[in-house]
């Protein structure tokens, strides 16, 4: 909702209660030039350990209050500019508890990858949902310096400054609390958001998902007072053949249906529409940047929730393509609004597809919180992405669609139930999506239920919503448009 304003220059001059960032390659190299330091400043030194960050001085110097912290970017299993950006989050938080204006990070010339660490570092990690707040924090401005060469980086820090915007704005729909944030007010957001970035937006209501055979989607949201939606929006610049479809997972609220989730994991459910909110993000990035790739995002919408009208265990519906699904768990209800979404993508006959959905704690208990799951049909296109994850520092494994645990779906009463056994949850979820993808289109299913919905910070990302995989999948654009 608020983010600090980031600014470079080749330039520095000292300002009143300025909180000085001097980043080292490890305990002796600095990754700036010791002239770049006023001469009232005093000399600093990498911090003796690892990857930590300590204080040189705080004080009063030319009647100015001034804080100068020196941090080594040499922490184990983490990139440097991973350590650039959470370093520069945890300044800015140090600015709120003492009443700094400014975050200055000096950078070596030949550094530039570190500008752009700065760059991400304050926009996302100084993000705050402060919207709900009466006393609003003040967020510092953070400025990059370095004596030359930042007009060779002001392109990159155009375009990342779009992929920042729509970070930030999947983080502001998920952070939104589920009395506000439904069906209706979600699609109506989007409409004009994906106006502005350049996207055409159509929105189908429960009379067309009705008319279109949508039968999961209107299931799992017939039982709440917000209908059900699914948005379909396109950027499809002429000049572009190939045709990408993103799905994501739109639960604005999971309270589990009639089996019903207990209080303690009904905590942070309005983050299980981060697959919606990843590939709108994301949608709204690729327009906004004028990607050379045609480009079809569809969501599914819908709140699951308890009423006289909600959907039972043993329901039998019928989803888009025809195929009849026994509700075995009414919790399982996310793969049902995708079966539907994914039979519409794959009639677009695209090149790609690829769903994000916070899917199944199944994934969390295989890889933790901070890994998302990757199933997928072609390895050329699960390389690549996996690959675009490490540069975006958004972490993804691979896991297989073993399709031996089908048996675990079948059912005497339909052509499938929504549900497997006791093991292997991700993966029999991966199974059940796999029905409603052509053969012929090589798929990607991430199951994001980890970092999505993660409360705790995740890297430079504080408490709440992160904005998972809107990088990944904007980069992973840039290199699909760029093969032709």
């Amino acid at each position: 909702m608020s983010a600090p304003i980031f600014e470079h220059s080749t330039k520095f001059v000292l300002q009143d209660r300025d909180l000085l960032l001097l980043p080292y390659k490890d305990g002796k190299e600095p990754c700036f030039h010791s002239g770049s330091l006023p001469g009232n400043v005093l000399p600093s030194a990498a911090p003796d350990k690892e990857g930590k960050t300590q204080t040189v001085f705080a004080g009063i110097t030319d009647q100015r209050r001034v804080m100068v912290k020196a941090v080594r970017l040499d922490a184990k299993h983490i990139r440097p500019e991973a350590a650039m950006k959470k370093a520069v989050a945890e300044a800015i938080s140090l600015c709120e508890t003492e009443a700094m204006r400014r975050v200055v990070v000096l950078v070596d010339n030949d550094r530039s990858g570190l500008v752009h660490a700065v760059h991400e570092g304050a926009v996302t990690g100084g993000y705050r949902f402060d919207k709900y707040l009466s006393d609003k924090p003040k967020l510092p401005v953070v400025t990059a310096i370095a004596k030359e060469g930042l007009a060779d980086v002001e392109s990159r820090i155009k375009a990342d400054s779009v992929v920042f915007k729509y970070v930030n704005l999947a983080r502001d729909l998920l952070n939104e609390p589920p009395n506000v944030m439904n069906p209706l007010t979600l699609a109506a957001t989007c409409i004009t958001e994906a106006k502005e970035a350049g996207m055409t937006t159509t929105v189908w209501d429960e009379e067309r998902l009705s008319q279109e055979g949508c039968g999961g989607i209107l299931s799992v949201g017939k039982g709440a007072s917000a209908p059900p939606r699914l948005i379909i929006a396109r950027y499809w610049p002429e000049d572009a053949e190939r045709h990408l479809v993103l799905v994501g997972k739109g639960i604005t609220f999971d309270t589990g249906g009639y089996c019903l989730k207990p209080a303690s994991g009904q905590i942070g459910m309005k983050y299980d529409m981060g697959g919606a909110a990843a590939v709108l993000g994301a949608g709204m990035a690729i327009a906004g940047l004028r990607l050379p790739i045609r480009l079809t995002v569809i969501a599914p919408l819908a709140e699951n929730d308890i009423s006289s009208s909600a959907y039972h265990t043993t329901d039998i519906i019928t989803m888009r393509n025809g195929k009849t699904v026994q509700v075995d768990n009414t919790d399982a209800e996310g793969r049902l609004i995708l079966a539907d979404a994914l039979c519409l993508a794959c009639e677009y006959e695209p090149d790609w597809v690829i769903d994000a959905a916070t899917l199944t704690g199944a994934c969390c208990v295989a890889l933790g919180e901070d890994i998302a799951g990757l199933f997928g049909t072609d390895k050329g296109l699960n390389d690549t992405l996996l690959e675009c994850g490490r540069t975006c520092d958004e972490s993804y494994w691979p896991l297989p669609l073993h399709m031996p645990y089908m048996e675990g779906l079948k059912t005497t009463a339909a052509d499938c139930k929504n549900i497997g056994g006791k093991w292997g949850g991700a993966l029999t979820a991966a199974l059940f999506l796999k029905q409603f993808v052509k053969d012929e289109i090589p798929w990607i299913h991430l199951d994001i239920a980890g970092p999505a919905v993660k409360e705790e910070p995740l890297g430079h990302l504080g408490k709440g919503a992160k904005g998972f995989a809107v990088k990944t999948l904007v980069r992973l654009v840039e290199r699909l448009a760029a093969q032709g």
